[in-house]
């Protein structure tokens, strides 16, 4: 009877420590939150039809939202997720095409940081101009203040084009900046060129977005001007850029005057990436810079030289691609020997982790581009792999003290249109239209994809023709979606974007906000930039906020205890 009294009461003694105790985290839920699989099952429709389910899922998520507890701690780290050109409509598309991989409906699915505890909005329009760019965009939530169109890290009073405008007074410094005076280590990473808007405006000056090359520069600027800098040399020769400790993107030949052109890895045709003319090898400067300061670094040109830089590494230049780095898709279907964007991420995060904490800015650029050629699948899958790297970054760091942004600089011209059933396939067909012609659920306003035809009927009437998109491969890569005014390239779109946020001080995102705003909240969340004064309170507000958590860790254990005692003798007795 002794053996079977010990037995129970233990049985009962684990049971009861199994009862969880909260852990504030970023971590996921479970393993296959982490590690996603796809399951090769159909697609069963949830219990959908009925009022309990909906009641049900409603209930569970009003529970969620009544027991949210502000994060008021102090940001350590910050991380901003920056999808260029992901608007509204390429959230809801890439969520409904992330579940359908999955072989699920996808409408009911989330993107990961659709789940985030606080969600914005953001103006995005420029000082000069409703339907923004990405230079003034960058410039707005990189350093606090808006600014005109296609200008990078200076104000307004900056005229486009005219470097003599740029005087004294009239250039702005991004939350890397700031991050770096207050010991911080700092990071960029894109899948565009390095030099592109989004991430210049980490540490660029220009009056002109395209001078990222000198030889992009007119001879009257350079006159004008002779002591003027391209974007790429900023980052080599001059703070912030030169102390940025994670490099990772495109735009290797706005670096040097001699690119080796390999299979994979074109020369860039934009003639705003023009391969230098001025003989100059700045990644060469970039090393020996770091050989002067006698500082451990590293620079890579792929994945295979990535994967051996130590995590302990302080400097990283990584130029992947004389342009642009290749869409994903293209990386997978050619093996190709570069990194993915979660894979750039996990490795900058490594690389930064230390106790002064970082910040770093990750950018998916390649959505924009893809949207700009009309090519709806390519925004898509680029967008999912943003959605991975944010995962990647939740894995790695903790909730209670890494603030995770994610946004985008502008929307695009892509709409969600039609009456497609539930399930149907998102880059499939809506229905038909009155012309008795088929068309896709993902249309553009403008851009490459219209196509039509003029037909005269016998009274001389005209009329334009839709082409018949019967047998088209819509589901391709390389499909152009419909568009309905002829453009070469599709523009941006005005409407605003959203914010999502986690972590330390993410309850600062809560309306519809002046895209400059979002750099003023992180700065705050991190006692940076010119809210470090302020943050004397705040650290002692977090520590206190500390010790009432541990306190009530602390009396739920106690509670747990006592409870496990009153079990035991209670099993005691009725044996």
């Amino acid at each position: 009877m002794t053996l079977v009294k010990f037995v129970v009461i233990l049985a009962v003694f684990e049971l009861c420590i199994g009862i969880p105790v909260d852990v504030p985290a970023h971590d996921l839920e479970d393993e296959d939150d982490i590690h996603p699989h796809v399951h090769a099952r159909k697609y069963q429709r949830p219990d959908d039809i009925s009022q309990k389910y909906w009641n049900d899922e409603a209930q569970k998520e009003l529970k969620e939202a009544l027991a949210l507890e502000l994060n008021t701690n102090v940001a350590k780290n910050v991380i901003l997720f920056l999808g260029d050109g992901m608007s509204i409509p390429t959230l809801t598309a890439a969520r409904v095409y992330k579940g359908q991989q999955l072989l699920q409906s996808g409408e009911e699915g989330n993107l990961v940081f659709e789940k985030f505890d606080h969600v914005g909005l953001s103006k995005t329009y420029n000082v000069n101009k409703q339907v923004p760019d990405s230079a003034g965009t960058g410039t707005a939530y990189l350093t606090g203040v808006k600014t005109n169109y296609k200008m990078i890290g200076v104000d307004a009073r900056v005229q486009y084009n005219e470097c003599k405008t740029q005087v004294e007074g009239t250039n702005l410094y991004s939350i890397i900046k700031w991050a770096q005076d207050a010991g911080k280590k700092t990071g960029v990473i894109t899948s565009t060129r390095i030099t592109h808007a989004t991430p210049a405006a980490t540490y660029a000056h220009v009056a002109n977005r395209n001078w990222e090359s000198e030889c992009n520069i007119d001879e009257e600027n350079k006159k004008n001007c002779p002591r003027l800098k391209d974007i790429a040399r900023q980052l080599v020769e001059d703070e912030p850029g030169s102390k940025i400790n994670v490099i990772m993107g495109g735009g290797f030949q706005c670096f040097d005057a001699n690119i080796t052109v390999i299979p994979g890895d074109p020369e860039d045709p934009d003639p705003n990436a023009c391969e230098r003319q001025d003989g100059r090898q700045l990644w060469k400067d970039w090393i020996k810079n770091k050989e002067k300061q006698g500082v451990k670094h590293a620079f890579v040109r792929n994945k295979s030289q990535l994967n051996k830089v130590k995590d302990d590494t302080e400097f990283l230049m990584a130029l992947f691609a004389n342009g642009h780095i290749p869409y994903e898709h293209v990386k997978r279907e050619k093996h190709m020997d570069l990194p993915t964007l979660p894979e750039m991420t996990e490795k900058a995060i490594k690389m930064l982790s230390n106790p002064e904490g970082f910040v770093l800015l990750v950018e998916g650029g390649r959505i924009d581009h893809a949207h700009h050629d009309t090519k709806a699948h390519r925004a898509l899958d680029e967008t999912i792999f943003l959605d991975q790297a944010v995962e990647h970054a939740m894995h790695l760091t903790k909730k209670e003290d890494t603030l995770i942004v994610v946004t985008a600089d502008h929307s695009h011209t892509m709409t969600i249109n039609g009456y497609p059933e539930r399930g149907q396939d998102i880059l499939g067909f809506a229905g038909v239209a009155d012309d008795g012609l088929p068309y896709t659920t993902l249309m553009y306003a403008n851009g490459p994809g219209s196509n039509y035809t003029v037909a005269v009927d016998d009274t001389g009437v005209y009329s334009s023709v839709r082409l018949n998109l019967t047998g088209a491969p819509i589901n391709s890569w390389e499909y152009t979606q419909m568009s309905t005014v002829p453009r070469e390239s599709e523009t941006h779109g005005g409407d605003d974007v959203a914010i999502y946020a986690s972590g330390p001080m993410s309850h600062l995102f809560h309306n519809n906000h002046e895209q400059n705003y979002i750099a003023h909240a992180m700065a705050y969340a991190a006692c940076i930039g010119a809210n470090r004064d302020h943050c004397k309170n705040r650290h002692s507000h977090s520590n206190r906020a500390h010790r009432k958590r541990q306190k009530s860790a602390a009396s739920k254990q106690v509670v747990i205890n006592i409870m496990m005692l009153n079990v035991i003798v209670i099993t005691w007795i009725l044996l």
